[in-house]
């Protein structure tokens, strides 16, 4: 989020943060309560800062301030476990140890990839729901998902270039974004698989993660309903991975149920 300063774990850099703020908030001898006041000053200061020179998102802001808030805190309580016990020896060590595993941290890890899916009944056969997934007009209903109310694009229409591997799609979302695809499988009736080629230049987005696949499947059931897949294949570059997995799942399952519902109500209607 934002350059190099974000590469580290978004959880180490706070906890160092909050360590310092103990240092220099110890001669003040805060109770409890303001520490956590001050943490969480500290911490919306430090969002602003964000969002002013690094240009994040607000929605991206909103998602990492539980954890810019608990990193803080947990450092400036470890800190000041510490200090009160003996201020007058602050140890350069232990900077020289935090800032080592702030910066040593992007090594460590492993690349982060992952797949959301989501899947929906339909009361209607494949034949039927198959034309709804390749291409569908703009989504009238309005959004239920909290974020996409604060701002957060939603899917809008999708646009089908052929019915052919190869073929260009587009995915259209809110604020004009759109997410250009090439068909990489196309078995009618049955899955349509899709590469994004190239996304919205979205500040929520860049430097976070990359949606890089995604596709729809169709089963059929005994009763003649269908049960409508979808999923989204992405890469994770800000860490800790579970805290921004648990976010992206649930962003990414929004945008799958709203378009899959549509198709759902296009396909029992045109029964």
């Amino acid at each position: 989020m934002g350059g190099v300063i974000t590469i580290p774990s978004l959880f180490l850099i706070p906890i160092a943060i909050g360590v310092v703020a103990a240092w220099v908030w110890d001669p003040l001898e805060l109770r409890i309560g303001r520490t956590i006041l001050h943490s969480l000053t500290c911490s919306l200061l430090a969002l602003g800062v964000a969002m002013v020179l690094f240009r994040e998102g607000f929605i991206c802001v909103i998602i990492l301030s539980p954890l810019l808030f608990g990193g803080v805190l947990a450092g400036t309580l470890l800190g000041r476990l510490r200090f009160r016990r003996d201020r007058t020896h602050f140890h350069p060590w232990l900077v020289l140890i935090l800032v080592a595993a702030v910066l040593a941290e992007p090594a460590w890890r492993a690349p982060h990839q992952s797949v959301v899916m989501d899947e929906l009944s339909i009361t209607a056969p494949p034949s039927v729901v198959w034309p709804h997934v390749l291409a569908f007009a703009p989504i009238l209903d309005s959004p239920d998902y909290w974020l996409f109310h604060l701002g957060l694009p939603y899917p809008t229409e999708t646009t089908n270039g052929g019915a052919f591997v190869g073929a260009d799609r587009a995915c259209r979302f809110s604020a004009n974004a759109v997410f250009k695809e090439r068909i990489v499988e196309f078995d009618p009736q049955r899955r349509l698989t899709f590469d994004i080629v190239e996304s919205p230049p979205d500040p929520e987005m860049i430097g976070h993660l990359d949606a890089y696949r995604g596709q729809f499947e169709l089963r059929a059931n005994p009763d003649g309903t269908t049960t409508l897949i979808g999923r989204t294949w992405y890469s994770l570059h800000v860490r800790p991975a579970f805290y921004f997995d648990w976010w992206t799942h649930d962003i990414f399952s929004a945008v799958h149920l709203r378009v899959m519902r549509n198709v759902k109500r296009l396909a029992e209607a045109s029964q």
